[in-house]
């Protein structure tokens, strides 16, 4: 009897954890989560004058769409326990004036998994609207990507920079020119 006691616990708690994990996932998977701390803010608002600012049915496209890998629990989980201590340090301990945008551009790239941009943008031989073909120079970037022409180094988000975010260090340049006006046509 007492150990139909022990595995009635131990059935109880493992539902219990199951159940508390499923829902923090949950929560901590939904855009306002991400937003509540200050310093994700300057990202929303760039968010939502980019090009990602919707998907195809226009729906708006949260946070974790991007950032938090998609494929796989254990690479989900690893890529949130490790953003999300990462970024309470950052809120707590690091001082907003020593943040560098352009030093952090590489690190935060490597957290953008390309099977989150593949499960939009299945068709790499079709342009972003899907209304034609990519450009011959995207062809072959994306031929080497798929390993027919060479071999990438690169992932989607080395290539297709500032797609969602802008920091004003890449808004001199000339192919973000749209994005860089519709950002400041929105409202401070």
């Amino acid at each position: 009897m007492r150990l139909r006691k022990r595995y009635g616990v131990a059935a109880v708690m493992l539902l219990v954890i199951a159940i508390g994990t499923k829902v923090g996932i949950s929560q901590t998977q939904r855009t306002e989560f991400c937003l509540s701390c200050h310093e994700m803010r300057v990202y929303q608002k760039e968010l939502e004058a980019s090009p990602h600012a919707k998907d195809a049915q226009g729906n708006p496209i949260g946070c974790t769409q991007c950032h938090v890998p998609g494929s796989g629990v254990v690479r989900m989980m690893a890529a949130k326990s490790f953003m999300g201590i990462k970024d309470v340090w950052v809120h707590y301990v690091q001082p907003r004036e020593t943040w560098d945008r352009a030093a952090m551009q590489p690190a935060a790239r490597r957290f953008v998994d390309d099977a989150n941009c593949l499960a939009c943008h299945n068709d790499l031989t079709r342009n972003a609207k899907g209304d034609g073909p990519v450009s011959a120079e995207g062809k072959l970037a994306h031929d080497s990507y798929l390993g027919k022409n060479g071999q990438a180094r690169s992932g989607c988000a080395g290539c297709h920079m500032n797609m969602a975010h802008l920091p004003p260090f890449d808004a001199r340049l000339p192919h973000n020119a749209k994005f860089k006006s519709k950002l400041e046509e929105m409202p401070k």
